[in-house]
């Protein structure tokens, strides 16, 4: 080796010597405790806030820190204190709802009996559903059916189906601020714009705004959420919901709780028995809603809203077979004129004197000739009025004043004749009683009835209902 070479590495060495003094220096270094050094940055720039009330998308929820977490007790049917860090899961797995989107495209999640495209044709579109406001309102976030299709962002939030934010409301107002409520949130689900599911007269209008429908919210972007005849003679399913019945199959993704200001508490031995009773009557509120809005849109010459609109009515007023007189029977028609079409059961709440805030709207609504829109739209929204504060004092009332309340609708015995609409809305009722421990009927009665009530037997369905009722 040359001297000039010897140097050069002598230098070497050194110089790696220092730099590894200096890395063991700056290892050993006391530090406090949960120091963490990071380096600098220019800090990125601020965009602008999402306005309140914009859809973030179940991305925003579904985090392993915040709703995505394991749900394999929820799955199973066990709730506790920390259900939540997995609803997000849950919902996704298990929930109809999710899938709701998918049975717009060709290649729907389930089965159907006529796809979106076969009903799209009976309609006579000339876009596909997935496009289609009326479609979007209720398969998907409503906020997001009139943005049009132009915005990547928008289509892909739609793909979700009624996810987080159809029922919860838009997130951007309340994402961050809600994982720091308590107990006594009232005043916040208010102030930022999430919808308080908490109380059942609110969800119970929740769900009805689609599995009824709506007149359109420009305050939260909602377009008219309206199912009307033409859809259902293009293929559409009729809407036939039961709140109560529906909540029990849905998968549950939250644990039941009341919220009071000092604390939460498990709901009481009645809950299924005041969904049911909250339930019909916010069905009944709906109803009149929606009633008013097609007559407010036929005031105004909406071509996609005849009048009187024919879902409006009971089907079977129309749909049955023709040889049995029994439907012109005065122990059958009640007090309705011969000619006369049934409006739409919503038992007990259109049938019991019980409820005399709806009876208005069927009396004009059952007219041999259904009155004019002029008219009934002021009476349907008078009515609506009324039955939302019946609601709001069921949510309020006690279990036992709310048992008697719902239990003072029910015959003593089954007409030989009923249509089927009531007597699956009086079986749902039976059946909400019994979960709530109110009714001591055996389980086996139940499925009897509901199995007879599914095949349309009605040979096998009447004695099982009377056996439910109490006669003897």
């Amino acid at each position: 080796m040359s001297p000039v070479q010897d140097r050069s590495f002598t230098l070497g060495i050194a110089v790696a010597t220092i730099l590894a003094i200096g890395v063991v220096v700056f290892v050993l270094q006391p530090r406090s405790h949960g120091e963490v050094r990071v380096p600098s940055e220019t800090p990125a720039p601020v965009g602008k806030p999402i306005p309140k009330g914009t859809a973030i998308g179940n991305t925003g929820c579904m985090s392993a820190a915040c709703h995505g977490g394991p749900a394999a007790e929820s799955l199973a049917g066990k709730f506790d204190a920390n259900t939540w860090e997995g609803s997000g899961t849950c919902w996704n797995a298990r929930d109809p709802h999710a899938r709701a989107y998918s049975l717009l495209t060709d290649k729907p999640d389930r089965p159907v009996r006529a796809t979106a495209r076969h009903i799209m044709a009976g309609l006579h579109s000339t876009i596909p559903a997935t496009e289609d406001v009326r479609c979007l309102a209720c398969h998907s976030n409503p906020s997001l059916a009139t943005h049009g299709t132009a915005e990547p962002r928008l289509v892909s939030l739609r793909s979700e189906g009624v996810g987080c934010e159809s029922c919860h409301g838009n997130a951007s107002g309340w994402l961050r601020e809600h994982t720091t409520w308590k107990s006594d949130n009232h005043a916040e689900y208010a102030s930022t714009g999430m919808t308080p599911l908490f109380d059942i007269g609110d969800r119970s209008m929740t769900c009805l705004g689609c599995h009824v429908g709506a007149p359109a919210d420009p305050a939260r972007g909602y377009p008219v959420r309206d199912m009307n005849h033409d859809m259902i003679a293009a293929g559409h399913p009729r809407l036939d919901f039961d709140f109560a019945e529906f909540h029990r199959e849905l998968p549950k993704h939250w644990q039941e709780k009341e919220r009071t200001p000092t604390g939460q508490k498990p709901r009481g031995a009645a809950f299924d028995a005041r969904l049911w009773v909250v339930g019909r009557v916010a069905q009944a509120e709906t109803a009149c809603k929606l009633l008013a809005d097609r007559a407010a849109r036929a005031s105004a010459n909406d071509p996609r809203t005849p009048w009187p609109e024919l879902a409006e009515f009971n089907c079977a007023a129309c749909h049955h077979d023709l040889p049995q007189p029994w439907r012109s029977e005065p122990q059958t028609r009640g007090e309705r004129p011969l000619g006369s079409l049934r409006w739409q059961t919503i038992w007990p709440i259109t049938e019991s004197p019980e409820y005399g805030a709806i009876q208005p709207v069927v009396t004009m609504m059952q007219r041999a000739r259904p009155a004019g829109f002029g008219v009934v739209g002021p009476v349907a929204q008078q009515s609506a009025k009324n039955l939302g504060e019946v609601r709001h004092n069921l949510v309020a009332m006690s279990d036992a004043d709310l048992v008697r309340r719902a239990r003072l609708g029910f015959p003593a015995t089954f007409s030989e004749h009923a249509e089927w609409d009531t007597a699956g809305q009086i079986l749902w009722g039976l059946a909400a009683l019994d979960r709530a421990r109110l009714l001591n009927r055996p389980v086996t009665e139940f499925d009897r009835a509901f199995d007879a009530v599914r095949r349309r037997d009605w040979a096998a369905a009447k004695p099982a209902l009377d056996k439910l009722i109490g006669k003897p």
